[in-house]
């Protein structure tokens, strides 16, 4: 038998060296990996959050431009709208636009979505209480028509339109559409109005 030299791994201490960096490597490769799923997934929720924070808006908003692309001869009467996600912080309704947000794990998302129509977070008994007391008792309907120009009467209705509403987003939305009788001289003119409330 001949006497052969093996090489042993624990003589070589450079294999050790290689073999310990190489699983501390491949540890670190192994943690960022799985932070970065992590992360993709948190994304991933955090985007599905915000879609349908947007579908709510959106439909919020359409219900309301419905109801203002009707005519008046064919006016829903007290249509209704309620709200699917029971998770919303707040719901607001302006003149001007609809806002809904919501807060998940801390981070807070917005979902805003403009109106195409002129827009009063009011009841009808309140903005006929407020028109009669602008307009010497006056209050817009058939019957009681303002004296005064367009103008004037949405200058005093776009103030009330910039107030914000906050929607209970448990109850149903009510949206109607109602006219405004305006009379310049001998001619009557109307201005229709979208109306929000609950």
């Amino acid at each position: 038998m001949t006497n052969s030299k093996r090489p042993r791994i624990h003589k070589d201490q450079n294999a050790w060296i290689d073999l310990t960096l190489s699983k501390a490597a491949l540890m670190i490769a192994s943690i960022v990996i799985l932070s970065a799923l992590y992360q993709l997934s948190t994304d991933f929720n955090d985007l599905q959050a915000q879609d349908q924070l947007d579908a709510e808006a959106f439909g919020l908003k359409n219900a309301i431009d419905d109801i203002g692309s009707s005519s008046l001869d064919n006016i829903r009467e007290n249509a209704t709208y309620t709200f699917n996600d029971k998770n919303i912080a707040r719901a607001i309704v302006t003149g001007e636009y609809v806002r809904l947000e919501k807060n998940r794990n801390g981070i807070i998302f917005y979902s805003v979505k403009p109106l195409t129509f002129k827009t009063i977070p009011l009841k009808e008994e309140d903005l006929r209480n407020i028109l009669a007391t602008n307009f010497n008792g006056n209050d817009g309907n058939e019957d009681h028509t303002i004296d005064a120009k367009a103008a004037t009467v949405l200058e005093i209705l776009s103030i009330k339109g910039r107030e914000e509403l906050i929607l209970n987003t448990g109850k149903r939305v009510h949206i109607e559409k109602t006219p405004i009788y305006l009379k310049n001289n001998t001619e009557v003119n109307k201005i229709e109005l979208v109306l929000v409330y609950q």
